[in-house]
């Protein structure tokens, strides 16, 4: 185990509403098989209100269809959101990716995935990986989803 959330080889993870994104353009993408492993239960999803706030902002924003909203509210709904009080200030650039750092430190989640820079710079967050939806993938492929290590 990377930070000791995870459950019968189940990582937990926190999704950047960037990666939704990318899985709506592009079905074959890294994004879109971690959102199918959400739906599969490989991997535990963990958010925050603010995050599906976000995240429900921007597939307006975009235009997605019913039947990707749809998608995306089963995958919430198979995931777990946490309460989070919010006033976490890391990233001085960007300080609406905060929201992402709160939620893996109260989730105590292994992966925070993300396409995001001013995020994956730190590498790691209070012992969670901060990785691009490629390296997820590899983990997962590679593991069939039972180990991650």
């Amino acid at each position: 185990m990377t930070h000791g959330a995870a459950v019968q080889g189940r990582p937990a993870v926190v999704l950047d509403t960037n990666l939704f994104v990318a899985a709506y353009w592009n079905r074959h993408s890294a994004s879109a098989d971690i959102l199918r492993a959400c739906l599969e239960g490989r991997v535990r999803l963990y958010y925050t209100r603010q995050i599906r706030k976000e995240l429900y902002l921007i597939l307006r924003n975009i235009s997605a269809p019913e039947p990707y909203r749809r998608r995306v509210d089963d995958i919430l709904g198979l995931g777990t959101e946490i309460p989070a009080p919010g006033g976490l200030s890391v990233i001085a650039e960007d300080p609406e990716d905060d929201k992402f750092l709160e939620c893996v430190q109260l989730a105590r989640a292994d992966y925070l995935v993300t396409s995001d820079d001013h995020l994956l710079r730190l590498k790691q967050f209070n012992g969670t990986r901060i990785v691009k939806p490629s390296e997820l993938r590899r983990v997962l492929s590679a593991s069939g989803g039972a180990s991650y290590k």
